[in-house]
């Protein structure tokens, strides 16, 4: 089942910014990098440290863990520096009018 969450007003989630939402009990992160909105799993695979309290890589395009240092691609939610070993869920996000609107699929 899928349904829309607005998660913050566009302008709460600056360029470069990662933040921590709760929805329905699941931990999730939003990105913005330049414009352009991503979504995924918030909780490391390897240390469950929050992901929200990372960094985002904007050259590799990777959320970097802050316990651990692995990444995972932030558009397609796949582990790219060890130790992350497991893909996150990746969600749709997008801006509508001031919006930042998530596709939760639980």
């Amino acid at each position: 089942m899928s349904t829309d969450v607005v998660l913050c007003k566009i302008a709460e989630l600056p360029d470069g910014a990662v933040r921590h939402f709760e929805i329905m009990g699941y931990d999730l992160a939003a990105i913005n990098v330049g414009g352009t909105f991503y979504g995924l799993d918030a909780m490391c695979t390897y240390k469950w440290a929050n992901l929200a309290e990372g960094r985002v890589d904007k050259e590799r395009m990777v959320l970097v863990c802050p316990a651990c240092k692995g990444s995972w691609d932030i558009k397609t939610g796949q582990p790219v520096d060890r130790p992350a070993q497991f893909p996150l869920t990746t969600y749709a996000v997008s801006a509508v009018g001031d919006d930042l609107v998530l596709s939760f699929t639980y």
